[in-house]
């Protein structure tokens, strides 16, 4: 029997397994697909490397460089160049660079007048105060109050396509941003809440460091590896050698008196103490509707939004892109006025070296799974005539190409998501001793999100069997 059994070895199973391995702890972990990793994979198509997911980290993203460090790999970590400091947003049939300082905001042509004026104010309206017991905003109603509905559309609502793959009416404020939220809630406002912030960072002991030695690196610098943000995957499962088993999916959980007895796809059984679930909603939904009393209700995870996306990657000769991070289209520019179809297209080989061969390119062109991008000629179709809308000519020479398709990959945080999955972790906790819930429906969805909830769940888990010591450092 193992101590734990860690279900998932996407970014948050990997971060979980390699720290309980780290602490002494018996550990398998389960992973239905032949690789590890999860959306956090790379790929080379002939001499372009492309990834299948998140193509980089902030350079402030703590956990990761921690794992990067016990892995092994902190000295192989890419600093982004200077490049990928230069945002777009596709708006009127044109690309605008994303205002990051004031007098930047007063030659935007991304906003009228009228909407800078407003969004110049937003220091001088404190915002008012939202107790815990409120009801939650949704972040259109949050942004709109504080940027102006203008702004919230064009910059607010460019940004979130970016991350969750949705609109701005689909997400809570506290629950998908809990962080910006708090910052402006508790500080009397965005500007307001950002600069309490950094007082209090300036005022702070100066920290003894993210715990890995890496490259120098500058407040909104990003990071990666020169083999893509795969090689901490990797890395992880190496390190997991005996303990990882691939190819091999979880079809039912049992909890018995002695613990849990888990059911491989291949009629193979696992016995553990502790079970860790870091699987999608869906696949969560479906192995505790089987092992949960009928009194737990599990509909927050059943119906829980998810976004579905497909990633249309490029490698180009004679390339035609700006030296920037790519650009994105906010919501209000359709398709039937000659804007992109897509969400946003990133330019990895401006951000990281090594992405493609000199002279050439790499683009990353990002939809929501649809009709328009259904097989690989009609993505590649697809892909190219958005390219060509948002840049105002070809992007350059199709030479290699790669498509990934992600069903149900970035759940949704709308309204009350959080109370929610609080009230179901509750009930989970009570009727199924020894489960820890920590699939991507809690926690948050970027990778350092991810690993930070994988490292939780370990930190649970040693709890349960009553090992609670902390990992060596």
């Amino acid at each position: 029997m193992a101590e734990v059994v860690v279900i998932g070895a996407g970014a948050t199973g990997l971060a979980c397994a390699h720290a309980l391995r780290r602490a002494g702890v018996d550990v398998v972990c389960v992973e239905s697909a032949r690789e590890p990793g999860g959306i956090m994979r790379s790929a080379k198509v002939g001499p372009y490397l492309f990834e299948a997911g998140p193509n980089t980290i902030p350079a402030s993203a703590e956990t990761f460089r921690r794992l990067a460090g016990e892995a092994g790999i902190a000295d192989r970590m890419q600093v982004s160049r200077k490049e990928a400091s230069l945002r777009l947003i596709h708006r009127g049939g044109q690309l605008h660079p994303v205002p990051m300082r004031p007098a930047d905001l007063l030659r935007t042509k991304l906003l009228s007048w009228p909407a800078k004026l407003r969004l110049a104010s937003e220091p001088l309206r404190r915002m008012r105060r939202i107790a815990a017991h409120d009801p939650e905003p949704t972040l259109a109603e949050f942004m709109r109050e504080r940027l102006g509905p203008e702004a919230a559309t064009t910059l607010g609502g460019a940004f979130v396509r970016g991350v969750y793959a949705a609109e701005l009416e689909e997400l809570g404020a506290r629950s998908a941003f809990p962080r910006v939220f708090h910052l402006a809630n508790d500080g009397g406002g965005l500007v307001r809440g950002m600069l309490r912030a950094r007082k209090q960072r300036e005022a702070a002991p100066e920290a003894a460091g993210p715990g890995a030695p890496g490259p120098a690196t500058q407040r909104g610098d990003l990071l990666s590896f020169p083999g893509g943000l795969g090689e901490l995957s990797l890395a992880l499962a190496r390190g997991l050698t005996g303990s990882l088993l691939l190819g091999r999916g979880v079809v039912e959980l049992e909890r018995g008196p002695q613990g849990w007895r888990v059911s491989l796809e291949d009629g193979a059984d696992l016995q553990a103490r502790v079970v860790v679930l870091t699987t999608s909603p869906a696949d969560a939904h479906g192995l505790l509707a089987l092992a949960t009393p009928e009194r737990v209700d599990l509909d927050p995870l059943f119906h829980l939004p998810t976004g579905d996306l497909t990633v249309v990657h490029l490698g180009l000769s004679q390339p035609r892109i700006p030296p920037a991070f790519g650009f994105l289209v906010p919501p209000d520019q359709r398709p039937e006025d000659g804007a992109p179809r897509l969400l946003g297209a990133l330019f990895p080989s401006n951000i990281f070296s090594g992405r493609a061969p000199g002279g050439h390119a790499t683009v990353s062109a990002i939809y929501r799974t649809g009709p328009e991008v259904s097989d690989a000629a009609r993505a590649l179709e697809t892909a190219r005539g958005d390219l060509h809308r948002g840049l105002g000519h070809d992007a350059g020479t199709v030479e290699a190409h790669r498509i990934d398709t992600w069903r149900a990959v970035i759940p949704r945080y709308g309204v009350g998501h959080v109370e929610r999955m609080e009230t179901l972790h509750t009930a989970l906790r009570r009727a199924l001793p020894g489960l820890v819930p920590a699939g991507t429906w809690t926690g948050g969805v970027s990778v350092e999100d991810r690993l930070k909830t994988g490292l939780a769940a370990a930190s649970q888990a040693r709890q349960l069997l009553g090992k609670p010591q902390e990992v060596p450092a």
